[in-house]
């Protein structure tokens, strides 16, 4: 293996566009491409239980544990909204036109910059929304450990100001959440808390079973549970993107990986009360709107 210093940064170059702050991707191509009536789309804020969603949907519409443990979630699930060529699984939007159906996308694009097509009912969104206390923790971690820290987020500090002013990555939040959760009653949405899927998985894989017309046995519930389980995560190398240890620089002293402890309310053992009080900024602009942390 390669020391740390060996190896490249590969720090993601980011823009904005309409307002949102994003990595480089093919965004104005995006909103205009064809989508298919059976096309699933993973929907999220960065660090709100995407993964674990995207596996869980995966496993639910194909029950291909094989494949799921043989061939990374990011080639099986690609995003959409990254394009890197320097990275293996960063292929963008040709990538994605050639898949064959049923395809499994993810983004976190707000919902004013999917398909048109999409937004219009051409396919399935589903969304997974977390509180923005554990999610800035997680984010934090995750953008260090990844090495993907701008100058103006050098600290936690700075991060979570980054995130309340809405210009961190993917900001601002209450615009992303507010945009999916005023469309959650749309025939082609699932909106999703990951608060309450973590409480209880088997429901949810049995709630998302029901959304994409899919009957599962028990054991079938039982299985993907399993498999799901945050601790099984952690460990298998098709979704912790253990990949990247081959490929660019990261900070392994960090506190935190890519896939963490996988609850809710651990933000009260890592944000001051300073830090809480800015997060409540946001949380406070989605009040009214009926969706609640």
């Amino acid at each position: 293996m390669a020391t740390k210093e060996d190896k490249p940064r590969l720090f993601l170059k980011r823009k904005v566009y309409k307002g949102v702050t994003m990595m480089e991707n093919e965004v104005e191509e995006i909103e205009k491409m064809e989508t298919r009536p059976d096309d699933i789309w993973v929907c999220s804020f960065p660090r709100s239980g995407t993964t674990m969603t995207q596996e869980m949907v995966y496993l639910i519409q194909a029950l291909d544990f094989k494949t799921a443990k043989s061939e990374q979630l990011m080639s099986r699930f690609p995003i959409l909204d990254v394009k890197d060529d320097r990275y293996p699984y960063y292929k963008g939007l040709k990538y994605v036109q050639e898949m064959k159906s049923p395809r499994f996308i993810k983004t976190h694009l707000h919902h004013f910059l999917l398909p048109e097509q999409l937004r219009n009912g051409k396919g399935r969104i589903i969304y997974i929304a977390r509180n923005p206390k554990d999610l800035v923790v997680s984010f934090y971690r995750l953008m260090h450990w990844g090495d993907q820290l701008t100058e103006e987020e050098t600290t936690f500090d700075k991060f979570i100001d980054t995130f309340v002013n809405g210009k961190g990555y993917a900001c601002p939040w209450p615009r992303h959440v507010l945009e999916y959760w005023e469309r959650r009653n749309d025939k082609n949405v699932l909106f999703l808390r990951y608060e309450n899927v973590i409480k209880d998985k088997p429901a949810t894989i049995r709630e998302i079973a029901e959304f994409l017309g899919r009957k599962l046995t028990d054991q079938d519930v039982e299985r993907i549970t399993e498999h799901c389980r945050v601790e099984n995560m952690r460990d298998n190398p098709m979704v912790n993107l253990a990949y990247f240890r081959d490929i660019k620089t990261l900070n392994d002293d960090a506190d935190g990986r890519f896939i963490n402890a996988g609850q809710s309310g651990t933000w009260q053992n890592k944000l001051t009360p300073e830090q809480s009080a800015k997060v409540d900024k946001l949380i406070k602009e989605i009040e009214g709107s009926g969706l609640t942390f």
